[in-house]
């Protein structure tokens, strides 16, 4: 076996020389994926990580405004309400400032305000919850005292000092004695701030002079907004929103951090190369695998030739042989059908001559009543007496329609089955039955009982149909003639009934016989199992009823019955259903 060119192929020279220019395409292929992403992928996820933080500035800056309107919306008609007590301010302030700044207190820590005054109609406060009237800047020619004069709500904007910013509402108060105030109540916006601070976004409010008056960090506040101090030279995404009630333009800026698209994308770059080299190894083992195997099979080609050759003879030769046997397991099948048809026959033929005895009687009798009836005819003629003659000849006539009746029933028993299957009716098969295992009765108390409607009929052949129910009847009987030898009843009963369910036919023969053992139940069906005495049967006629059954595509089982007995339910394709 030439092995020295298969130790060429392995060799690793001789892997580069044929794979160079694969390696050469995977490294070209590389690089012009790199390229793809740089160009591509790159500025797309920037395009995607800019609006991702846009959406979310956008956000970010509808809540945060929310919150600073929703702690606004408290106080805004604080004022408002506090005008329906002027009385009470009128009366509080009649009696000493002590009391009105009491009372303010009051007002103040209800409210949870930062501070609650009183002014007079140029602007100078009166009283103060908390504060002594120098501690608040010059408030007159302000929103607060103009708006409230005009019959509005009167909004102002106060920045006391580093940490503390101010928002007041206020209200004219018009007193009894016609000297007007104005009411205000003052909001700390520091919780604002603190949630400002906190929510990783920096955000500004600025009024129409641009100078800002609330932000996320304390140290813009005060400052011209265009004041770059708190932006850096990196890309923001923003966002802007008005407030018209307020006078402020708030906005929202959050710087974009690429580094995460820049180790995502040597990620991906590093992800491609293992894939693109994973995928040229592959693809090239793969290839050196064909090649190896391409010249391995030159080398064993003539080899195998050969043995197939000879094999190709052995394996004809074998052919040949099971040809053979399954023509011989054909015939032999089809030799077993043949036999079990005949066995079906005789078991019939062997059921009539068990009742030949029987039927002689019933042969018998008939003819016994015809010869009285004839002797009696001839006596009335030699006397002249016609009448009583013809009434003889009429009882003589039904005595042989008696005799051909059960001869045509013994001759379409035992006549050989069709194979084509028609529409049996299952009450004329009973009734057939029944006619031909009377005579088997003898003096047996037995009473037979019979539930089939007229209209219910099976897909068969009425042959085979009538010997089942003449199989599991005369076998019933057999049963309960042995029971009753030792039996104190002096009645026995079979009963016979059908039922349609669906597209089958279910038919049921029960008796009050002692039944069938349990140990007997698996083998019940088999041939030659009987429990009758010997000479009195072979034990084919459970077997015959099963492969007849079969052969009509039902089925037979049995179980104990409500009569004591054995129940032999036997299940037929319905006639309507075919």
């Amino acid at each position: 076996m030439p092995t020295a060119a298969i130790r060429e192929i392995d060799s690793r020279r001789q892997y580069w020389q044929r794979n160079a220019k694969l390696w050469a395409m995977a490294a070209i292929l590389y690089l012009s994926l790199l390229v793809v992403l740089a160009e591509v992928g790159y500025r797309r996820g920037v395009d995607r990580i800019f609006l991702s933080a846009k959406h979310e500035v956008q956000s970010e800056l509808a809540l945060q405004t929310q919150i600073l309107l929703s702690h606004l919306e408290k106080y805004r008609l604080l004022p408002v309400l506090m005008a329906k007590h002027a009385h009470r301010i009128s009366e509080i302030k009649s009696n000493s400032p002590l009391e009105t700044s009491l009372w303010l207190k009051q007002l103040n820590y209800l409210t949870g305000s930062y501070d609650v005054l009183l002014l007079d109609h140029y602007g100078a406060v009166i009283s103060s919850a908390k504060f002594n009237a120098e501690y608040f800047p010059d408030l007159t020619q302000t929103e607060l005292v103009i708006a409230p004069s005009e019959g509005r709500l009167g909004r102002f904007y106060l920045n006391l000092d580093f940490d503390t910013q101010l928002y007041g509402f206020s209200s004219k108060l018009l007193l009894p004695e016609q000297n007007e105030m104005v009411f205000v109540f003052m909001v700390n916006l520091a919780p604002i701030y603190e949630s400002w601070s906190l929510s990783g976004t920096e955000i500004i409010a600025y009024d129409q002079n641009h100078s800002v008056t609330l932000a996320s960090n304390n140290q813009w506040i005060g400052n011209n907004k265009n004041v770059k101090s708190f932006q850096s030279n990196s890309a923001f995404a923003s966002a802007k929103l008005e407030l018209h009630t307020m006078g402020w333009t708030i906005e929202a800026h959050k710087e974009v951090n690429h580094g995460t698209l820049t180790q995502q994308l040597i990620l991906t770059a590093a992800v491609i190369l293992l894939t693109i080299i994973v995928f040229f190894a592959l693809f090239i083992r793969r290839k050196e695998l064909q090649v190896k195997a391409l010249l391995r099979d030159h080398l064993y080609a003539h080899e195998l030739e050969r043995r197939i050759d000879s094999r190709t003879q052995e394996l004809q030769t074998v052919n040949n042989t099971l040809t053979r046997e399954v023509d011989e397991r054909r015939r032999t099948e089809l030799q077993l059908k043949t036999t079990q048809q005949e066995l079906v026959h005789s078991a019939k033929l062997a059921t009539i001559g068990q009742m030949s005895t029987t039927l002689s009687h019933e042969y018998n009798q008939p003819l016994a009543a015809m010869r009285t009836y004839a002797e009696n005819s001839i006596r009335f003629l030699e006397k002249n007496k016609t009448e009583p003659v013809v009434e003889n000849l009429k009882r003589i006539t039904e005595q042989v329609d008696r005799l051909g009746k059960l001869s045509k029933t013994l001759m379409s028993f035992a006549r050989k089955p069709d194979k084509q299957l028609e529409e049996v009716r299952l009450s004329v098969c009973i009734h057939e039955a029944i006619m031909l295992a009377q005579p088997r009765l003898g003096s047996t108390p037995i009473e037979i009982n019979v539930n089939v409607p007229p209209e219910h009929s099976v897909a068969g052949r009425k042959v085979q149909i009538s010997q089942i129910a003449l199989n599991l009847l005369t076998n019933a009987i057999d049963v309960i003639q042995e029971h009753a030898e030792n039996s104190a009843r002096n009645q026995f009963e079979i009963r016979i009934s059908s039922t349609i369910h669906a597209n089958q036919c279910f038919i049921t023969f029960e008796d009050s016989g002692p039944g069938i053992q349990q140990e007997q139940l698996h083998n019940i069906f088999e041939p030659f199992v009987t429990n009758k005495p010997s000479g009195k049967g072979l034990g084919l006629g459970l077997s015959v009823v099963k492969d007849i059954i079969r052969d009509h595509n039902g089925k037979i089982s049995v179980t104990k019955s409500s009569l004591g007995g054995a129940c032999f339910l036997v299940q037929l394709p319905n006639w309507k259903k075919i």
